[in-house]
């Protein structure tokens, strides 16, 4: 063979590995200054996943039930709990990483290291314990060297798996929410039976073709090796980032030590997750609380709660509005200034009991524009149906409108009712479906009327 000819893919040449050795050395300050960045972009993620889930609770959610009410929720809760432990891990091998360059600074002021013998006030018996217990400086310098080392690569092996679950939730929640509402009962029905037969040959075969008797079979082994091609498609182009630093644990570890670690990794997170779920659904719906509940306490009918955010006056600067809101939860003056939510949630519902007409072709845009804006004014005013205490609003007059700083989009008016009594009154904003006999309530606010005497 000649000398010119290249060495083998799984080999470096010496200048290579001089590089790599030359790369190693340095790698220290680079992850000080990652593992700092990377708790900062933490700190500031948890504002940014607030803003998304809070405009797609209530552009997407009001009116959702089931799973597709849970997955964002879980999703949501699953990123923050992924964030908590991702910045224990940059702030563990931040301070490891500190401290170690602290010793080696130290090592290089005092090169041999620890004279154990030269210890003041301590016996030889007790210098020989620590010398025995401790070691030599520079051993465990290279010790707290690799597990830095170590944590530093999980941590990015854990982002790498908050990529992939993140996306994969947004691809469930993208189904439920583009493609249930466009095609028919059945057809759903269909889509869900085939997911979850997929989902159901998956683990049989990952159970089957993990069994000793199939993998020691030839046809077993193709087999094998050829589904992990199928979860190379699960991980969303993230397989050979994460198999670098897996395949390296797998083959340097011992399996029941790394076992017995990725169990406590994984009960640890989940009881993170267990806990970020259920404050966030206390959170989120404050009438819902899974740690915090009381004997004699139902907040599950709207006019026997006080939900704040459905007062003007109380309502804090930028929140969302969940359904409706009136000015404030004490009336002084004759009249409710009202506005409704009008969620994307609520498009599913809206083009079925109101389809488009057909507009003439020899409308112009903008007198067919003034058409469109007059006919859905029209049917909102039909539909939606107002009650003060047992009073309906005949002549509503809504209009359309964008309020606070989310621009969140829905209707205004202002209602002039003739039957409200001192004290406790009641506001009542529902859906009327032609089809069906019941409306649908959307609200109902409570609220006391005190005139100006």
């Amino acid at each position: 063979m000649s000398d010119n000819n290249p060495p083998p893919a799984s080999q470096l040449t010496p200048d290579e590995k001089d590089k790599l050795r030359e790369l190693t050395t340095q790698s220290w300050n680079l992850e000080l200054a990652i593992s700092g960045v990377a708790m900062f972009a933490i700190l500031q993620l948890p504002d940014l996943l607030e803003s998304a889930f809070s405009y797609l609770r209530y552009n997407y959610m009001t009116h959702t039930e089931g799973v597709a009410a849970m997955l964002p929720s879980l999703a949501y809760s699953l990123m923050r709990a992924t964030c908590h432990v991702l910045f224990a891990a940059f702030l563990a091998n931040f301070v490891m990483r500190a401290f170690w360059v602290g010793l080696v600074g130290l090592l290089a002021v005092f090169p041999s290291g620890i004279h154990y013998d030269r210890i003041p006030f301590s016996t030889p018996y007790a210098q020989q314990r620590l010398a025995n217990e401790l070691g030599p400086l520079d051993r465990y310098i290279l010790w707290l060297d690799k597990r830095c080392n170590i944590v530093f690569a999980l941590a990015f092996q854990f982002v790498f798996l908050l990529i992939v679950v993140a996306i994969l939730y947004m691809l469930g929640l993208l189904i439920y929410l583009v493609v249930q509402p466009n095609v028919s009962a059945n057809v759903w029905f269909g889509v869900k039976i085939a997911l979850g037969v997929l989902v159901a040959v998956f683990y049989v075969a990952i159970f089957w073709l993990n069994q000793k008797k199939v993998k020691a079979t030839p046809r077993g082994m193709q087999l094998n090796y050829r589904f992990t091609k199928v979860g190379q498609l699960v991980m969303l182009g993230m397989y050979k980032h994460t198999s670098y630093v897996t395949n390296t644990f797998y083959s340097n570890i011992r399996p029941g030590k790394l076992l017995q670690t990725a169990a406590l990794f994984i009960l640890v997170f989940f009881a993170v997750f267990f806990f970020e779920y259920a404050n966030d659904i206390s959170r989120t719906n404050g009438r819902t609380s899974l740690l915090n509940s009381r004997h004699i306490y139902s907040a599950r009918v709207d006019s026997l709660y006080v939900e704040p955010t459905a007062y003007d006056n109380q309502r804090p600067e930028g929140a969302f509005i969940s359904g409706a809101s009136i000015q404030s939860d004490v009336i002084r003056e004759p009249y409710l200034r009202l506005f409704i939510a009008y969620p994307k949630a609520l498009d599913m519902l809206l083009k079925q009991v109101a389809p488009e007409p057909a507009w003439s072709d020899t409308l112009s845009r903008q007198a067919r524009r003034q058409q469109y804006a007059i006919w859905s004014s029209q049917q909102i005013n039909r539909l939606i149906r107002i009650t003060v205490n047992d009073s309906v609003c005949t002549h509503p007059d809504l209009l359309f409108t964008q309020t606070g700083i989310q621009e969140q989009r829905g209707w205004q008016t202002v209602l002039v009712p003739g039957n409200l009594k001192l004290g406790r009154n009641r506001l009542r904003v529902a859906l009327q479906d032609p089809r069906e006999k019941e409306d649908d309530e959307l609200i109902t606010i409570p609220f006391w009327y005190v005139p100006e005497p």
